[in-house]
């Protein structure tokens, strides 16, 4: 396990990122997302399999432990913005080896990759409401964009445990694979990516990629800002309220 809690490695043809803090149910923490953001910058062509490591979870999303909802500075959950932008902006095809559960966080780094490849005995889910918080609007654009209209109310609104065959049924899976199959199906896509032209891949891939993003009127933006910046300010007055306890 590395400092921040990833580790890249290159084989098969690929660059493989591992979320590794198995104490922590592969959560993800700012150093970790700030590690995706500067490597992002660097590549070239590459093909990268993002992955949670051991079998029973890709990320339990994002690391509390380090959340710190600060009245000054920017949101706590700005290195999560930074990072899924920074992958969505890459010149690189990303592809989500997801297995076992993808809460919140995790769910959007799965939601930015450009190819996303699950077992069929995951589930995902987004604990916001949950937790106090109000969710950032470019990541509630991109999991709009991939999850659809009605999965992400059910996760946002409902605050369910979607299954993996509804998000392939809502076509934000490019494949669903028994836990056994998933290594092998991960090969064999790595294998095909690799094969296609790097002009024709990247062209394709840029423009999927602008297709996904829709405009937001300014004036909701604003007021989705307000939201975020009160929500954090009532976990703030909740933590100094109650300093010894973990987490929003």
């Amino acid at each position: 396990m590395s400092a921040t809690g990833l580790h890249e490695e290159s084989r098969d043809g690929a660059l493989w990122w591992t979320l590794d803090k198995p104490q922590r149910r592969n959560a993800v923490g700012p150093d970790a997302l700030r590690w995706i953001t500067r490597r992002c910058a660097t590549l070239r062509g590459e093909t990268v399999v993002l992955r949670g490591a051991g079998d029973d979870a890709f990320c339990a999303g994002f690391d509390l432990t380090a959340l710190n909802p600060s009245a000054d500075g920017p949101p706590p959950d700005a290195p999560l913005a930074e990072a899924t932008a920074a992958i969505e902006a890459a010149d690189a095809t990303f592809i989500a080896a997801i297995n076992g559960f993808a809460i919140g966080a995790g769910l959007e780094l799965v939601c930015a990759c450009d190819l996303r490849i699950a077992s069929d005995d995951t589930w995902f889910s987004i604990p916001a409401a949950k937790l106090g918080v109000v969710y950032h609007a470019a990541g509630l654009r991109r999991l709009h964009a991939v999850l659809g209209p009605a999965i992400l109310r059910r996760l946002l609104l409902l605050g369910e445990r979607v299954q993996a065959d509804a998000l392939a049924e809502a076509g934000a899976l490019t494949h669903l694979v028994t836990r056994t199959s998933l290594p092998g199906t991960i090969e064999t896509t790595v294998a095909a990516v690799g094969r296609g032209a790097p002009g024709s891949q990247r062209a394709h891939r840029s423009f999927l990629r602008a297709m996904q993003r829709d405009g937001v009127d300014a004036e909701l933006l604003e007021r989705h800002q307000e939201a975020r910046t009160e929500a954090y300010a009532r976990i703030r007055e909740a933590r100094e309220a109650k300093p010894d306890e973990p987490g929003p």
